[in-house]
Parts: C-alpha cells; sequence; structure tokens
C-alpha cells in the first residue's frame, strides 16, 4: 500500500528526530569519556603499580670459577719397612731436620707400645708432685703457658686462624719440657724407683727398633698425597680446563685429611708431604667474557705499577681468600684459565686441590634498585632510564649503572643531569615501568 504524502513526510520528521537524539547522546558519551578518562586511567592502572623507595646499599658483582691449587710441596718417603707413628700432627709447621714420625719394626710395636703407656701412666701419678714444686719453678711453667694462651686470643680476636697450628706447637714444646723435668726428678721420689727402672729399660729395648725420620726441609705436615704433588708453579700457565674438571670429579672428601694414629709403610712408599706456606697459586677457569674484562683491568693495574688484588670465596670455606691476578693461559669458546696467587691461608686449603666458588670482581656501595626498574638501558654507556615519582606523577630520570648481580644494580645520576632530572636516596619509583608515560599521575 503506497504512503500518502502526509505519512511520509511524518516519517522524515521522526527519523531526523532519532537522528539528532543520536548525535546529542553520542556528544555527551564524549564529554563524559573526557572528563572522566583520566579518573579511568588511574583506577585501571595506577592502583595496580608497585611503588619502591630507592635506598643504600652495596653490590658484590661474583664470578663463578672452579679451580685447583698448585703449592710447593715435597713428598715425604719412609726409609724402610714398618710401622710410621707420626709426631707432627696435619697442619702443623715443621722445621728442617725436625723429627716428623718415628718408623718401628713390625715385631717391636708392642714393646713401644707398653713403653709409651708406661710413660703416660708414670707421669699422672707423679705430676701430683708438680704441685709441691717451688712456687718460682710453678711461675715459671704458667708465664710460659700464659704467653701461648694470650696469641691464641689474638688470632681468634683477628679472624686469622692461620697460625693457630704454630701455638699448638708451642704448647706441645713447653708440656714435653715440663715432663722431661719431672722424669729428671723422678728418681728422687723413692716409691717411684722400680716404675723408672722399668721405663728405662724398655726404653733402652725399643729405642734399636726405632728410628727417627727428619724432615728434609721446613714446611707444614700434611698425611694425605692425591697424585697431584707433581705440579709446581712452573706448570701453572700449563694446566687446562679438562685437568681442572678431572681433579673436580676424583676430589675425595676431606675427611681424609687426618692425622693417623699410625700407617703400616713399605720401604720408599710415601705417607705424606710437607707444603712450604710462604706462596700458593689457585688456577681457575671463569666464562670468556668475564675473564676478558678481568684481563683489561689487570693491565690497567700493571700501567700503573700494580698488582690486581681480589678475593675469593670458596665453597665449604668461611673465610674470603685474598689472592693477586698473576696471568691469563689458555681456555675454550666458553672460559679461560685465569692464575692468581695468595700468600695467606695456606695452611687453611691445605685439604682442597680442586675448588668451586665464586671470585669477586667488585664490590660497590650506592643506590640500589630492581633490574627490572630499568628500562630503554644503553649497554655502550651503561646508561638506563628510571621513573621517580614527584607530586604523584611519574617523571623519567636518566641514570648510569654502576653494578648489576643477582636481579639488583647500584646506579648513579649523570655527571650533566640538571638539578630536577637527579635522583636520591628514599625516593620513590615505579618498579615495573611498562606502560607508564611521562607526567601520569600516581595514585598511591
Amino acid at each position: 500500500m503506497q504512503m500518502t504524502k502526509y505519512q511520509e513526510g511524518t516519517r522524515l520528521k521522526k527519523k531526523k528526530k532519532r537522528r539528532k537524539r543520536g548525535r546529542f547522546f553520542g556528544l555527551l558519551v564524549l564529554i563524559l569519556i573526557m572528563v572522566y578518562m583520566p579518573a579511568l586511567w588511574n583506577w585501571l592502572f595506577s592502583s595496580k603499580i608497585e611503588v619502591g623507595v630507592i635506598k643504600s646499599d652495596t653490590i658484590e658483582v661474583k664470578a663463578p670459577l672452579k679451580g685447583v691449587f698448585v703449592r710447593k710441596e715435597q713428598l715425604l718417603s719412609s726409609p724402610g719397612a714398618g710401622i710410621l707413628i707420626p709426631s707432627i700432627s696435619y697442619g702443623e709447621k715443621v722445621g728442617v731436620n725436625q723429627e716428623v714420625a718415628t718408623l718401628v719394626d713390625k715385631q717391636m710395636r708392642d714393646v713401644v707400645k707398653n713403653y709409651r703407656q708406661m710413660e703416660l701412666e708414670l707421669l699422672k701419678r707423679v705430676i701430683k708432685e708438680y704441685e709441691s714444686s717451688s712456687a718460682t719453678e710453678k711461675k715459671v711453667w704458667e708465664e710460659a703457658i700464659e704467653k701461648q694462651l694470650d696469641k691464641l686470643v689474638d688470632y681468634s680476636n683477628s679472624g686469622d686462624l692461620s697460625n693457630v697450628a704454630s701455638v699448638r706447637s708451642s704448647m706441645d714444646r713447653i708440656l714435653e719440657a715440663r715432663a722431661d723435668t719431672i722424669l729428671e726428678n723422678i728418681g728422687s721420689i723413692s716409691k717411684y724407683k722400680s716404675e723408672k727402672e722399668e721405663l728405662e729399660r724398655l726404653k733402652n729395648s725399643q729405642a734399636k727398633s726405632v728410628q727417627s725420620i727428619k724432615a728434609p726441609a721446613s714446611g707444614v705436615v700434611s698425611y694425605h698425597c692425591d697424585g697431584y704433588e707433581d705440579w709446581t708453579p712452573d706448570d701453572i700457565y700449563n694446566i687446562t680446563i679438562d685437568d681442572i674438571d678431572k681433579v673436580l670429579n676424583a676430589e675425595t672428601s676431606s675427611e681424609n685429611w687426618i692425622t693417623p694414629t699410625e700407617l703400616e709403610v713399605e720401604a720408599g712408599e710415601c705417607y705424606g708431604k710437607l707444603v712450604v706456606n710462604d706462596k700458593a697459586w689457585l688456577v681457575f677457569s671463569l666464562p670468556e667474557d668475564t675473564a676478558e674484562s678481568l684481563k683489561v683491568q689487570a693491565e690497567k693495574s700493571e700501567m700503573n705499577g700494580d698488582k690486581l688484588e681480589l678475593e675469593v670465596e670458596l665453597d665449604g670455606l668461611s673465610s674470603r681468600i685474598p689472592v693477586t691476578i698473576e696471568g691469563f693461559g689458555e681456555g675454550n669458546a666458553d672460559r679461560r684459565i685465569v692464575v692468581a696467587s695468595l700468600a695467606s691461608y695456606i695452611e687453611l686449603t691445605m685439604d682442597m686441590r680442586g675448588v668451586t666458588g665464586n671470585l669477586i670482581l667488585q664490590s660497590v656501595t650506592g643506590m640500589k634498585v630492581p633490574v627490572e626498574s630499568l628500562f630503554n638501558v644503553n649497554s655502550v654507556d651503561g646508561t638506563a632510564d628510571i621513573i621517580v615519582i614527584e607530586m604523584n606523577k611519574a617523571r623519567y630520570r636518566r641514570v648510569r649503572i654502576l653494578a648489576e648481580q643477582d636481579n639488583y644494580a647500584i646506579i648513579e645520576n649523570l655527571d650533566n643531569a640538571a638539578e630536577d632530572g637527579l635522583v636520591d636516596l628514599y625516593d620513590l619509583y615505579i618498579v615495573d615501568p611498562r606502560n607508564i608515560e611521562e607526567g601520569q599521575v600516581i595514585d598511591i
């Protein structure tokens, strides 16, 4: 049915009204969006923003290492077959021609044991005589012992216990001298006369079967040989990454590095070694890029007439060891050999050959922030952006990265930064800067 002109006009009027109404509502929505968009933006994003506070802290930059110790070591061989009884404890210093051990004929083993046991029991019984000795004599012993105890306290307070063994040796000599004095005077005690005569008889009978073994040189005594004693300071640049891995794979527990009560030995058999403790070397491998950077630092130090000195922390050892970088060896595509020397803690590391740990490359103190809070990082000049909050608004700041370790970084302001572009301690910063714009309102 065809519409009349009147009906057509009415339809057009209604259509125009709907169009005007739609435009009006569209304009109203646009106005509302413009008015409430900042608030909507803050509601959607700002409430989820994690904020941190810049604080001062220290970061240590470390590189993992695998290495081996090389020392000046001299093997100790038995002059004959029999039972070897150590006279010096593991880790103690011995002088040249000082007795290290005694070698006892197997058949005379019981005689020697009886003599030593009798001597010990006799000393226990007559030690009470010391209490009746003159006050002057007691004072001499007490002063000598107190002097060694004072040394022990000094070593403990300093934190360096590498010379504790020398205190023990001194104490042993003092007590031995005291025992000799008691034995010299025991003859005047008639009730112990028969014991002393028996002691002398046993001593004479076992003397022919006991051979004193003297130290061929001075050093620190160890009763464990691992097969790498032939490595000398001349070999430190010939040690390879494969050599290090081989030692680590065969490394034994340090529980084996103890003073044995006795050892059954054959003629010419090695029973221990002497370690010269003036200097040792740590030959280790580092990641190639780290080793290259370390080499540059070492060369700079040498140009200034110095050696690069760092520290290492080794697994199983609580103390850090100061080392001096001596040079660099060969490597492979991934790792390179580094040679370092040490002049302390040698006795402390005697039970170690293959080691793992970290080389402390750098220790930096400054403004510490998470690495994830830095963006637009320039790896060439070491700069990056960080967003701080000023007057509830996000502000970009360009900073320099001084060090990175374990997902944290130490930053500092650029030298040419303007006063209003500085970052300071206790400033608020955005932990995750993604989707944060300059000047954005941050509701905190």
